[in-house]
């Protein structure tokens, strides 16, 4: 039977995780690569003006029955706003290229607006803070995964732009590949006042041993919505009461994923993901489709495993984007 059936410091680097360094691109390489990104973004603001012009003729900034006042005006602004923003990234291209400077081997940031809300990451920042993170927590990283995240950066951080733009996500989580998901969950759940939980179901399909996520031997940066509970998000509460069949794989988290970002953002907030529902993950144990959340009555993380046309009023998913190498 299904579980959900049955119940509701000091920063210091790691020199072994640093010591391997990629040579530095060519500025000619890395001049080629900014044009050629330049060039795109013609049809990027080609076609988010073309949106806006259509939404002007067919009526999309017209208050519709039952919104609220100034609902066709906000999604006015919203497109407005990210237009701006394509003009504005366009125009500091441009300057870095028209410049004599140096470019950096990546970009250090990025910022995209969804509806009226700027939303800045900072690579740099996010690989202190994981880099601390796996250490504190005594996980083994391979001595390379900082120059493999920083490609990965590189090379999609346009693709990762829109899709914060067209998602809100605020947030990413930075996975190495091939982790045991035995060892990866001894080490992010260390410390609670009780084990993780299996169900029954989980543990027919192999418990963590047998579990199995498409991608997961990859190195990633995971887009991700920073937020404790899906009610809590109104783009994540829609996937409430959602089936396991009808759960996108692609675009939500896996079980690795999902015990990083558990363990991460108990430690930044002291509180713990999914104590108020359930999310459905990207991993299969046999024939059925993980979920997990955290049991505050027992203090620990449940992972669970239900068959693909299961649904609950409090089970939902959790959007996100996985970028690889």
């Amino acid at each position: 039977m299904s579980f959900l059936n049955s119940s509701k410091k000091e920063k210091q680097k790691s020199p072994e995780i640093r010591k391997l360094k990629t040579p530095e691109k060519p500025q000619a390489e890395l001049r080629e690569a900014l044009n050629k990104r330049f060039l795109g973004m013609k049809d990027v603001i080609k076609q988010a003006t073309e949106e806006y012009k259509t939404a002007l003729q067919d009526g999309s900034f017209e208050v519709q029955e039952g919104e609220e006042e100034n609902a066709g005006e906000d999604r006015k602004e919203a497109m407005q706003s990210k237009i701006n923003a394509l003009f504005d990234k366009a125009e500091q291209m441009k300057k870095k290229l028209d410049s004599k400077e140096k470019l950096p081997q990546y970009a250090e940031s990025l910022t995209a607006t969804y509806k009226q809300e700027s939303i800045t990451l900072n690579l740099d920042q996010k690989l202190e803070e994981y880099l601390d993170f796996y250490k504190k927590n005594k996980l083994d990283m391979p001595p390379d995964f900082e120059e493999q995240i920083k490609e990965i950066w590189e090379n999609n951080i346009d693709d990762m732009q829109k899709a914060i733009e067209e998602n809100g996500f605020n947030d990413i989580l930075l996975i190495p590949g091939n982790l045991s998901l035995v060892h990866l969950n001894s080490k992010m759940t260390k410390n609670y006042k009780n084990p993780t939980y299996e169900s029954d179901n989980f543990k027919s399909g192999g418990s963590f041993a047998g579990a199995k996520s498409q991608n997961a031997d990859k190195p990633r940066i995971v887009l991700v919505h920073k937020v404790q509970n899906l009610k809590d998000n109104p783009e994540l509460a829609k996937t409430l009461n959602i089936k396991g069949q009808d759960v996108d794989r692609k675009n939500v988290l896996t079980l690795e994923d999902y015990l990083v970002f558990q363990r991460k953002y108990f430690e930044e907030t002291e509180k713990h993901l999914d104590a108020d529902g359930y999310t459905w993950l990207a991993t299969e144990s046999g024939a059925r489709l993980v979920d997990a959340f955290w049991y505050p009555g027992f203090e620990r993380v449940i992972v669970d495993a239900n068959g693909l046309g299961n649904q609950y009023g409090n089970l939902g998913a959790r959007p996100s984007r996985s970028f690889f190498k």
